[in-house]
């Protein structure tokens, strides 16, 4: 301050250099979920978790109805897109395994804690320090695996218990959680956009 007067000093690349970082920021996307090359089961060759996942997530239709979609299908019939959306996202009521989605609601539920996280990427951005914002980016992406593994085991889930049947076989009311392999192939990706 000279004569009541603030004067600002550029330090570092200023603006410009900001505006960078800020841009490189946009570029990287954190991914949750099961990569292709971590998704194979033991001692399973017909289902990998990444398929285990969707199914639990969507539900499985059963076999009547697929057949009749398959034979509309190959008829020439057309589903609209917004059913097919709206069964992926509810299941249907002829369903043999009940959608128990894992990744959409496990992150709503962190989403207060993930955002914080967030904050820090955006202040280490702008401070342009550029290993402690891919250090925040990381945390982020750990924030959002945790939440989703954890989600398994979380009463908010309000999944189905298991069906008598598979009660039976696998001894236990509570859904995807006899191995638990399909709970730790979930992890995250931190890379640049494609």
């Amino acid at each position: 301050m000279v004569n009541g007067k603030v004067f600002l000093k550029q330090k570092g690349s200023g603006l410009a250099g900001i505006c960078k970082e800020l841009e490189n920021l946009s570029k990287k996307e954190i991914l949750v979920g099961i990569p292709e090359e971590e998704a194979t089961r033991k001692n399973d060759d017909a289902i990998n978790n990444a398929e285990l996942l969707y199914i639990h997530t969507h539900g499985v239709r059963n076999k009547i109805m697929r057949e009749e979609m398959q034979s509309n299908i190959e008829k020439g019939m057309k589903y609209s897109k917004a059913h097919s959306l709206y069964l992926k996202e509810h299941g249907s009521p002829l369903l043999n395994i009940p959608p128990r989605p894992v990744l959409e609601p496990a992150i709503e539920n962190s989403k207060e804690i993930i955002a914080q996280q967030l904050k820090e990427v955006s202040v280490s951005a702008l401070n342009m320090n550029v290993s402690e914002t891919e250090a925040n980016l990381h945390k982020v992406g750990m924030l959002a695996q945790s939440a989703a593994q954890n989600w398994f085991e979380n009463p908010k889930n309000n999944w189905v218990p298991n069906a008598k049947s598979t009660i039976k076989k696998k001894g236990s009311n509570i859904p995807l959680v006899d191995t638990n392999e399909l709970r730790k192939s979930i992890t995250y990706v931190l890379r640049d956009k494609k």
